[in-house]
């Protein structure tokens, strides 16, 4: 994940000195939405993100992992992995709690996984 991340580091505007010397809530403000695009541009999936008070909400409105599938409970631990090490990746090394709030698969509108701003690590 990492190696695949510093070949679009560049692209998304993440991978600059300047940006590494950001304090962390500005590499989160910067860092989530450029995922979502690089995610948008370059795959099937649809991706935003939405600024809460303590959280972001990262949203998926088709979603690659869980595509004509059906299921009683979210199925897209995939997609939080990604972005968790993408966090990891842009935040320098932090770990971030990332729960799977919502889930096409199982008959939600979208798929939704909320981002607690606070590292946990």
């Amino acid at each position: 994940m990492r190696e695949g991340l510093r070949g679009f580091g560049a692209l998304a505007g993440v991978g600059d000195l300047a940006f590494k010397v950001l304090p962390l809530p500005a590499k989160l403000k910067i860092g989530l939405p450029a995922m979502a695009n690089i995610f948008t541009q370059f795959s099937d999936q649809i991706s935003n993100v939405y600024e809460e008070s303590d959280h972001y909400v990262y949203t998926l409105e088709r979603c690659p992992m869980c595509w004509q599938r059906q299921a009683d409970k979210p199925v897209c631990y995939t997609g939080q992995g990604v972005l968790q090490e993408g966090l990891r990746w842009v935040s320098g090394g932090h770990e971030f709690k990332v729960d799977m709030a919502t889930c096409i698969a199982k008959g939600d509108d979208m798929g939704r996984y909320i981002i607690y701003k606070d590292p946990i690590s």
